[in-house]
């Protein structure tokens, strides 16, 4: 029978227990975090290349170090073709020397998690040591000076397109934009390893259609045209001016298959900083200086050849009052950006816009590969709305004098259609336009007191030609290209 003993019966085993549990943790332990001191003098500490030496004053080394890389110009690059010099100071960059210093004292002892981490990553403990710098940023400057250089620096991708008057292509240009989370995170990361180029974290986007891409282009045709008159009086310069700078920028623009196209995407907002000048347009039917005044011929002659050329015609509304450079049913108003001109291209190859302003005339032209369309115009007038009048006492103003402010226009309902031949393939389109009548405004003089002599009115006379309408027209672009026009017989 066996027997068994108790505990109590061998009081000295719960001492012998607990030795041996204590010996075991010990053990374990000491394998864990017991460190043993480096053989210091076997290290070569490096601070932005230079080794520091442990005989002498170390604040006053890296104090003298540091200084000279913050004095020195950096280089940021983008890594194609934008670079750019800057200090460190100017951009509020800075060295945390009391952290650096604690740093490398800790190498020195051979001791703590820097030391750990550079025996184990490090190549042993008798390689050299290059200090990492700890960086200290002002980050309100530091994004001040970023937010300045993405400023200069971002740019819209734009499509390369056609020089029409040269005849040679204008190349592509990429989009980039700055992202300046991203750039302040590299510069912290590069400046710490004392890099004298510092990468800037860029976003790049591709244009639409690419140089390259032009080559494959045929506009050797004359899809449809229109030309619209324009004064070339000293009074009418800077509109003409506002004439020249928007053909200029629409010009080349390549519509591709199916693809519609937004004047006011296209040519853009029309202001001084981007050169348009104050110059009369029509506003809610009354006439106004505005920047860009005459954009809307630009449009009205565009919508004219691309409803020529056969090109769907998605968006457009007619002037408040008719113009005088156009007939009627073939305008279009335009005001950026909420009153739009909108076309698209339903053929199968891509199509460019043509503008020519000169010698009192401008010309836009449709050009594609092949012209596959006949269009004929077809407008009649159904109703005419007289003009009203009315009278604007001046007291200030001699008796006698009288200016007309705006002149009396009668108003138009107009049917309209666009019968489009493609073969043996007829589609009739219909539009009805309205065009409210313009009331005439006459500003009077009444004071008996004042002499009419020497006196200037400060209102300026409205001296637009007076607007004469067929009640009935048609006309067509035939196989020659020329316009052939018909009196209604209906």
């Amino acid at each position: 029978m066996i027997k068994v003993s108790s505990i109590a019966e061998k009081p000295w085993m719960p001492a012998i227990v607990g030795m041996v549990y204590f010996c075991f943790g010990g053990a374990m332990a000491f394998a864990l975090f017991y460190q043993p001191p480096l053989e210091t003098a076997n290290i070569s500490i490096y601070v932005l290349g230079r080794r520091v030496d442990p005989e002498a004053p170390l604040h006053q080394q890296i104090a003298s170090v540091v200084r000279r890389y913050l004095a020195q110009n950096v280089t940021l690059t983008d890594g194609e073709s934008f670079e750019m010099q800057t200090s460190l100071r100017d951009i509020g960059i800075g060295i945390d020397l009391a952290r650096l210093e604690r740093s490398i004292e800790i190498l020195k002892a051979g001791r703590g998690d820097v030391a750990r981490y550079r025996r184990r990553y490090g190549g042993g403990v008798s390689g050299r040591i290059d200090v990492s710098l700890p960086i200290k940023i002002d980050y309100e400057r530091i994004e001040s000076f970023l937010l300045s250089l993405k400023y200069q620096y971002d740019m819209k991708p734009a499509d390369a397109r056609f020089d029409m008057e040269r005849g040679v292509v204008i190349p592509h240009r990429d989009g980039r934009s700055l992202l300046l989370d991203e750039t302040i995170a590299k510069m912290e990361l590069a400046l710490s390893r004392g890099l004298a180029r510092i990468p800037l974290e860029v976003r790049r986007s591709r244009p639409l259609r690419r140089t390259e891409d032009l080559s494959r282009i045929d506009i050797d045709t004359v899809l449809g045209w229109y030309e619209t008159p324009y004064c070339q009086m000293k009074k009418c310069w800077d509109r003409n001016h506002n004439l020249e700078l928007g053909a200029k920028i629409l010009d080349g623009t390549i519509i591709g298959s199916g693809e519609i196209f937004d004047f006011n995407a296209a040519l853009g907002p029309r202001t001084e900083v981007r050169g348009f000048r104050p110059a009369p347009t029509i506003e809610q039917g009354v006439l106004t200086l505005s920047p860009g005044g005459g954009t809307c011929q630009t449009a009205s002659t565009l919508y004219a050849a691309a409803f020529f050329a056969g090109l769907d015609l998605v968006q457009r509304r007619p002037h408040s009052r008719p113009s005088g450079y156009i007939l009627l049913g073939l305008d279009a108003t335009v005001t950026y950006p909420h009153i739009n001109l909108l076309l698209r291209n339903p053929f199968d190859f891509p199509v460019v816009i043509h503008y020519k302003v000169a010698d009192g005339k401008m010309r836009v032209e449709i050009r594609g590969k092949e012209r596959r369309r006949e269009v004929h115009f077809v407008r009649r007038i159904t109703q005419i709305i007289p003009h009203t009048e009315k009278t604007v006492e001046e007291p200030q103003w001699p008796r006698g004098v009288s200016v007309v402010t705006q002149l009396g226009i009668d108003g138009y309902r107009v049917r309209r259609y666009r019968v489009v031949w493609e073969g043996s393939h007829m589609v009739r389109e219909l539009t009805e336009n309205y065009y409210p009548p313009t009331t005439k405004i006459t500003h009077v003089g009444t004071n008996p007191s004042l002499s009419a002599k020497n006196f200037v009115p400060p209102l300026a006379a409205d001296d637009h030609t007076p607007y004469t309408v067929d009640k009935r027209i048609k006309f067509y672009l035939d196989e020659d290209g020329q316009f052939k026009k018909i009196i209604a017989s209906w």
